[in-house]
């Protein structure tokens, strides 16, 4: 579960890509693929108070979400990112 400018969504992290929801109005989703391999950043802003904050870098884009558990949301996108696969 994240939260993104106020709304709030779900990132599932697929071996190859990372499907974004985020829901609009009643009855209506945003949903966007975005592949692994187009991600030129992910960053990790810890705050002291609050929930982390989790930046995704893809070309001119970037996506920033406010996630519960962000070091493993992190981890996460760095092993399927990195890996020799």
């Amino acid at each position: 579960m994240i939260r993104e400018e106020g709304k709030n969504g779900t990132v599932e992290i697929l071996d190859d890509r990372l499907v974004r929801e985020r829901k609009k109005r009643i009855g209506k989703t945003d949903v966007q693929t975005i592949p692994l391999r187009s991600v030129s950043g992910v960053h990790h802003d810890r705050k002291t108070l609050g929930t982390d904050l989790v930046r995704l870098d893809v070309g001119p884009v970037s996506y920033e979400w406010k996630v519960k558990n962000a070091e493993e949301m992190v981890a996460e996108l760095h092993s399927k990112i990195f890996s020799d696969g």
